[in-house]
């Protein structure tokens, strides 16, 4: 399966930083339910193996890898990096995921 995912300039240049003080061989990228309402959740972090059925995408020097489990929830998604003065990282949002959630659990 081929997905279409944006990396922002901001973000490929973070994970060009990143390749400088690389920890393991991939960068995981999975996206699972976060609550009981359907909300999607996604996360990032380094990964040692990947598997026949991941998904890897080449950016800034580094391998992202993606299950297929979390391919359709990531298919379309941006992946930004954001610095500001109380919270520094990437940010992962898909603008054709549904509304927002209605549980109030965050």
């Amino acid at each position: 399966m081929e997905i279409a995912v944006t990396v922002t300039p901001e973000a490929e240049q973070a994970f060009s930083q990143l390749k400088e003080e690389k920890k393991a061989d991939f960068v995981r990228v999975a996206a699972a339910q976060s609550c009981g309402c359907g909300n999607v959740g996604y996360r990032m972090f380094w990964e040692d193996s990947r598997s026949d059925q991941d998904l890897a995408l080449e950016y800034g020097g580094l391998t992202l890898v993606i299950d297929p489990d979390s391919q359709p929830h990531i298919a379309g998604c941006v992946i930004d990096y954001k610095a500001e003065p109380m919270r520094e990282g990437f940010v992962i949002s898909n603008p054709n995921a549904g509304g927002g959630c209605g549980c109030g659990g965050h």
